[in-house]
């Protein structure tokens, strides 16, 4: 059997995430997919009934791999300085299975925003990755609310950064963001 008879569903998966981020949901296509993988549409229906089931693993892989993982690794931090600063640079990988990190982000807001379920599974993933980052900074010595807030500040400046990587790199300075983690965990009350 040659590679591309061995591909597995994360193969695809992975693909599809990689179409999602250049190109938006309508780029998840099994055919286009097909030809980028080098195989048939057969080998698709071999692991997924229908293009849903496809989209479904996709948020499944990201959902797993994008935060659940992530954050009980930071979790496992001890140090709330350290946790905080391996969160975020673990955020700012640029690429990420192959494609880009905050291609698929973005990709995925958009999605989220025209599909209630979507968003709603969305908004809880992001609440996840919001409170694992408010922890940190709770431990730092912050008030739970200023860490909430702070917290959000954090995420949406990450967001922003995804958002304008793929037409100003220049603006999305990836030593910013990390940069502004310092200074919050320099003016930690606990410190």
């Amino acid at each position: 059997m040659t590679e591309k008879a061995n591909l597995t569903p994360r193969d695809w998966v992975i693909a599809g995430l990689a179409a999602l981020g250049e190109g938006g949901l309508d780029a998840v296509r099994v055919e286009r997919l097909a030809k980028q993988l080098g195989t048939t549409k057969g080998s698709f229906y071999w692991h997924f009934a229908d293009r849903p089931a496809l989209l479904e693993a996709m948020l499944h892989l990201w959902e797993r791999e994008g935060t659940a993982e992530p954050v009980a690794k930071a979790i496992a931090i001890a140090d709330p300085a350290e946790r905080l600063r391996q969160i975020t640079k673990g955020a700012l990988s640029v690429t990420g299975r192959g494609s880009s990190v905050g291609r698929a982000e973005t990709a995925l807001r958009a999605w989220a925003a025209q599909n209630s379920e979507v968003g709603q599974r969305f908004a809880r993933i992001e609440s996840e990755r919001i409170a694992a980052l408010s922890g940190a900074l709770a431990a730092l010595g912050y008030e739970a609310a200023e860490a909430g807030r702070l917290a959000k500040a954090l995420y949406l400046t990450l967001i922003g950064l995804y958002s304008v990587r793929p037409y100003a790199p220049e603006l999305a300075e990836d030593q910013a963001l990390l940069d502004l983690v310092e200074r919050v965990i320099a003016g930690a009350p606990g410190r």
